[in-house]
């Protein structure tokens, strides 16, 4: 009976996730191209145009990573990504980055989840389906910064497609010591030889879970060490990111590797860690209350099945986790520079996942020294588990309003407030000017700076802006700049 109850609450935890993701794909009719997208793409669109050959597109990739390499930075993997965005190939192809974004994420994390608590814990799929449907709903809607994470080609490319190669890369590096299989091991060398040219965060997540793993079962196991295969590759690819001469045009001279700063960011990062997770009881309440949620289902799951898993050491578990949570900070705070959107994306990723290793790790040691006592409580759930809920759902009610945070409500909002519609309309007349053979030099009306959940990145009245320059080279124009916008009358 508990076993078809949850088979329902995984539908029904399904089905909220599913409803909370159609306002996401609903807006993809309204997403475009923006600012850096123009910029890292231009090269490519204007082979695209002149050859429509897929392999000179490529190469103009990789002239882009060469130029961005020596005058900007060194991340050659995603830098070559960048200069793939959809429409260097079409002006309507780029509604398809909501939907490829999502669709990463969703599969490498739910891949993740499933081989830890099926494969590797034995747990039900059903317990499985409420705690990743769970795991994914607090994810997505309370994204730190919804424009890097799912609307915008470049944001979500530097930071979501890395954390998705993580995740990969992780569950290659277990499935390889588990079974000594070489496709996991070559799977792990792609994904970490990737990982080598992207944003670092999810280079030093990868690197740090693989050091866990190998001090687990290096001794055991012997053919784990050759997992320090692909930790090579993704060194030497960080290398030769780090050397990058654009390193310096971005971070300024000083940026360079420097002892000091490096013991003073270790510690600096324990500290970032502890407030932000004060500031995520504080801001998010409902993704606790989630997880709330998953730890009573955990419970009742490993009270009823006989887990074979042993859960030794849980201080230490839960200290290697929040020293890899805390780790994430470290790439923005060694930098000293004003981090994008997508990082704090990424580390909320990283806290979400450690925050569901802790929880099950702490449940499973419990249940397997108090089972017992556990199994008694838990056939009392109106007197043990309803209260903890009730007190959850009353603290997630007293602060609604964190709840207009969540990604689904901002889309909803932008969407019925006419605010969506009316940048719809502003984006294709300016595309028509910017599609004009005729219009050498376009004059675009100012845009309504209310763009929402989406990215746009404005033209100014200076036509030598950076972003009228990315827009006019990507167009093929002479010149092109902001004008005022003339308001009809009614």
């Amino acid at each position: 009976m508990r076993l078809l109850e949850q088979k329902k609450l995984a539908w029904l935890f399904l089905i909220l996730f599913i409803v909370s993701l159609l306002p996401v794909l609903y807006l993809s009719g309204y997403v475009h191209a923006s600012g850096d997208d123009y910029g890292y793409g231009t090269l490519t669109h204007l082979a695209w145009l002149g050859t429509h050959s897929l392999w000179q597109t490529l190469k103009a990739a990789t002239v882009t990573v060469g130029n961005y390499y020596y005058g900007w930075q060194g991340t050659w993997f995603t830098i070559f990504l960048m200069a793939l965005q959809p429409e260097v190939f079409s002006p309507d192809a780029y509604w398809i980055v909501p939907w490829v974004m999502l669709g990463i994420n969703i599969g490498t994390t739910s891949l993740l989840t499933h081989y830890f608590l099926v494969t590797r814990l034995r747990l039900s799929r059903a317990t499985w389906g409420c705690v990743n449907s769970l795991l994914l709903l607090a994810m997505i809607q309370f994204f730190p910064r919804t424009k890097s994470a799912m609307f915008w080609w470049n944001g979500a490319v530097h930071y979501i497609v890395p954390y998705c190669l993580a995740m990969l890369a992780v569950y290659a590096m277990f499935r390889f010591v588990d079974t000594g299989e070489r496709r996991f091991l070559i799977l792990c060398c792609i994904c970490m030889f990737c990982l080598g040219g992207s944003s670092y965060l999810a280079p030093l997540f990868a690197l740090i879970v693989l050091f866990y793993l190998l001090l687990s079962v290096g001794r055991k196991k012997r053919y784990s060490w050759w997992l320090l295969v692909p930790a090579t590759l993704e060194a030497a690819g960080l290398i030769v990111s780090f050397l990058a001469p654009g390193n310096k045009c971005r971070g300024g001279e000083e940026f360079g590797f420097h002892w000091s700063l490096a013991v003073l960011t270790v510690l600096k990062c324990f500290w970032e860690g502890a407030l932000s997770i004060v500031t995520y009881v504080r801001s998010c309440p409902a993704v606790f209350f989630f997880f709330l949620i998953i730890g009573i289902l955990l419970a009742e799951e490993f009270c009823r099945r006989d887990v074979q898993v042993r859960f030794p050491m849980p201080l230490l578990f839960f200290g290697m986790m929040f020293c890899l949570y805390c780790a994430m900070y470290a790439p923005g705070l060694y930098a000293g520079v004003e981090v994008s959107g997508g990082v704090p994306n990424t580390i909320f990723q990283v806290f979400l996942l450690t925050l569901l290793a802790d929880l099950v790790y702490g449940v499973g040691w419990l249940c397997t020294r108090q089972k017992k006592t556990l199994k008694q409580s838990s056939s009392r759930f109106w007197k043990v588990y309803l209260p903890l809920l009730c007190a959850g759902a009353l603290l997630v009610f007293l602060q609604k309003g964190t709840l207009k945070q969540s990604t689904f409500y901002r889309c909803v909002s932008y969407v019925t407030s006419g605010q969506a519609g009316d940048y719809q309309a502003q984006m294709e007349e300016r595309l028509a000017l910017l599609l004009d053979p005729e219009l050498e030099e376009v004059e675009l009306p100012a845009m309504n700076p209310e763009q929402g959940p989406l990215m746009h990145m404005e033209v100014m009245e200076d036509p030598d802006a950076w972003t009228n320059t990315v827009v006019r080279e990507f167009f093929l124009k002479k010149k092109v700049v902001q004008v005022p916008r003339i308001q009809e009358r009614g």
